[in-house]
């Protein structure tokens, strides 16, 4: 209220009228930088789990992965797979193949949806975006493997069953190290944008395929069980995994509005 008559006598000669201290400018004006995740100190933590994760799963599988891998896809015909002490593949070999499975892609699905996002409202929503898509892709796992072991207790027997357990295991491994490697290029290297897609979808068909040749190979090595193997492997292979790509696509969506 008293700008307007600053210029009147009465206020002329107050020298606590203006009483700011004028200082020259210098430098420039600094540039936001858009939020990544390479950036964050955070990302090396994850980097490290993950590396020790695979570490672990390399100790388990180093002195017997020859054996595994001709066993696994070349198998001795009339050889049953049997309960060891010391297996490899042993189911705590799969929960730590999931969990690396589960990070690497969180961390590819997250910085593929940062092309979308220069910044966020509030510092806390891309810790909370990156949790949600480790939970996703957990939560996908652990639906996937409950169905595939509901329909597999109803339809095939026990030896069976075991046998493709421990192929799933080594399929696991083998997918959470590829993709170890897609998550390394894409988080720290740059990779563009326009080619994470292709290459996430290369390693997954890739897998699927193996998938496919091991269902047919231990559930339907028969001619006649042609329809069955597309039934079994579309149920529980194929529209899981649409399901999620529609749900990242919507996930996708909100980050892009800036959640």
């Amino acid at each position: 209220m008293i700008a307007p008559y600053d210029t009147c006598s009465f206020f002329r000669s107050d020298t606590l009228l203006h009483t700011e201290v004028s200082v020259p400018t210098y430098g420039f004006a600094a540039t936001e930088t858009p939020y990544r995740l390479r950036h964050d100190g955070w990302s090396g933590v994850l980097l490290l789990l993950c590396l020790l994760m695979a570490a672990s799963l390399v100790q388990r599988l180093r002195k017997k992965f020859r054996e595994l891998l001709r066993g696994v896809f070349f198998p001795i015909p009339g050889k049953t797979d049997v309960p060891l002490v010391d297996d490899p593949l042993r189911p705590s070999t799969r929960i730590i193949a999931v969990g690396l499975l589960s990070l690497t892609a969180a961390m590819v699905t997250f910085t593929y949806t940062q092309h979308e996002v220069g910044f966020y409202l509030f510092p806390e929503t891309p810790y909370l975006l990156f949790a949600a898509f480790f939970l996703l892709w957990l939560c996908y796992f652990l639906a996937k493997r409950l169905m595939g072991n509901f329909v597999n207790w109803i339809f095939f027997r026990k030896e069976k069953i075991f046998t493709w357990k421990r192929a799933y295991t080594f399929l696991y491994v083998v997918e959470g190290m590829l993709f170890l490697v897609l998550a390394l290029l894409v988080t720290y290297l740059q990779v563009p944008h326009e080619t994470v897609l292709p290459m996430a979808l290369f390693l997954i068909i890739l897998v699927k395929i193996l998938l496919l040749f091991k269902t047919h190979q231990i559930f339907f090595p028969k001619m006649y069980g042609t329809l069955h193997l597309f039934v079994y492997f579309c149920t529980l292979e194929l529209m899981p995994l649409l399901v999620m790509q529609q749900v990242l696509t919507y996930a996708e969506c909100l980050s892009a509005v800036k959640l």
